[in-house]
């Protein structure tokens, strides 16, 4: 695509502004606008981090609704072939986009036909694998001692529990819904949803849903479901019903794949309560790590926190949302898997170092090195693709991390020539 070829192309914006293309971003195959992440700098020399919207003619921005629609709210560049003059560009929430058309910019600057390729892009071809790996696996360690660094921060001002439960409602959240899951877990803290009078899985539930605003009465279609369960779930919530709830607003239930729906990440996590409720969520999981053996790969942790889908949610998504075809768990192996790696481990290992327990914090740091790859998602694939790299099948879940490191850290900060990729000689 033209778009990707433009790096650290100087443009004209059709409204006379000058931008330089810092990193064209990384190529969005679900919905939304086509690059996510991309930087640019501005003329006064300022970076803006955001997304690019691609289009044929600049008309195309309405014609095909992206006015109307949220997903585009973070859009810092529409680029077109051709400006019709019909609309200028703003989001849903009214801002301004700047527009540039690139048959200006490729009729006056044939210069930027050519190929400019990234400081790093061939790195998967120029190192050796067994160096490459190396150094996916230090960068990759330096991604879980961030992560182990932001829960020692949270665990200085929260409670250990709290902190632990906050940060699998985070990851539960995937991208889009990651802010509401957190102020859903900060409204209804680990308190509340335990002790003798709060037993119940119904309770649990009703209480998470309640709080997000997601039960049926407080949707448009909550007359249209009958189920006995959801009425258990509706009278728990009224009787028992804390402060003002979540607005529907606040969470994305559009463009988000089905067994992502926060509903049904919801209810898995009023099981995971439910199944530690004797000693507690923070005390299990603990013990999760503890007794996982560093030869099962990771299978031990992961069980540890699958939910099967069962009763309602064997065959729904969401509400008077049927599933049409396999009947899926609420929390399976792929997501567990995140889960361990991004939340479980480097929590354990924050928590150890600030009560001292080094043999466990030892081992939260070898079953992190050592866990096998995860599933790949969108960050992984497009870093294997700009690095040029050919097959990630033997890549560990730490090396993963590191692709994921560089994005973030380097890639995504415009800190291209500080990265260790392209330092590594």
């Amino acid at each position: 695509m033209v778009w990707e070829r433009l790096l650290g192309a100087k443009l004209l914006t059709e409204e006379g502004r000058r931008i330089c293309v810092i990193y064209p971003g990384r190529i969005n195959n679900g919905g939304g606008p086509d690059f996510r992440d991309a930087v640019i700098s501005a003329g006064d020399e300022k970076l803006i981090r955001g997304d690019v919207e691609i289009h044929v003619h600049a008309g195309d921005w309405h014609s095909h609704g992206h006015d109307c629609d949220p997903e585009y709210n973070n859009v810092i560049l529409h680029v077109v072939l051709w400006n019709d003059n019909r609309y200028s560009t703003f989001t849903t929430d009214g801002r301004f986009v700047p527009l540039i058309c690139l048959a200006k910019s490729l009729l006056y600057q044939p210069r930027l036909i050519p190929y400019r390729q990234l400081a790093c892009s061939c790195s998967g071809e120029n190192m050796a694998r067994q160096d490459l790996n190396r150094l996916l696996n230090d960068i990759g360690v330096r991604r879980f001692k961030q992560r182990v660094e932001m829960f020692g921060r949270k665990l200085l001002k929260v409670e250990a529990s709290q902190v632990l439960f906050e940060g699998i409602m985070i990851a539960l959240g995937y991208t889009k819904n990651k802010r509401p899951f957190e102020e859903l877990a900060q409204r209804s803290p680990l308190r509340l949803l335990k002790g003798e009078l709060n037993e119940s899985l119904v309770f649990k539930e009703a209480m998470l849903l309640g709080m997000a605003g997601l039960l049926p009465s407080q949707r448009m279609y909550g007359a249209f479901v009958c189920e006995e369960w959801v009425s258990e779930l509706e009278q728990t919530w009224h009787s028992f019903g804390q402060d003002e709830a979540m607005p529907q607003s606040a969470w994305y239930l559009t463009h988000v794949y089905p067994n992502n729906s926060p509903v049904r990440r919801i209810i898995a996590q009023s099981h995971l309560l439910h199944r530690y409720r004797e000693r507690g969520l923070l005390l299990n999981i603990l013990e999760l790590v503890a007794k996982a053996s560093l030869t099962e790969q990771g299978s031990w942790l992961e069980s540890g926190l699958m939910v099967a889908g069962d009763g309602y949610w064997l065959d729904h998504f969401d509400f008077d949302v049927r599933s049409r075809s396999r009947k899926s768990a609420l929390l399976g192996r792929g997501k567990a898997g995140e889960i361990v790696i991004n939340v479980i481990l480097p929590f354990a290992f924050a928590w150890c170092e600030a009560t001292g327990e080094t043999e466990l914090q030892r081992k939260a740091l070898q079953l992190y090195v050592g866990h096998p790859r995860l599933a790949e998602n969108e960050l992984t694939y497009h870093m294997a693709r700009q690095l040029r790299i050919k097959g990630t099948s033997g890549f560990t879940a730490c090396q993963q991390q590191g692709l994921i490191h560089l994005f973030k850290d380097y890639c995504c900060q415009a800190r291209c020539f500080e990265c260790p990729l392209v330092n590594q000689g």
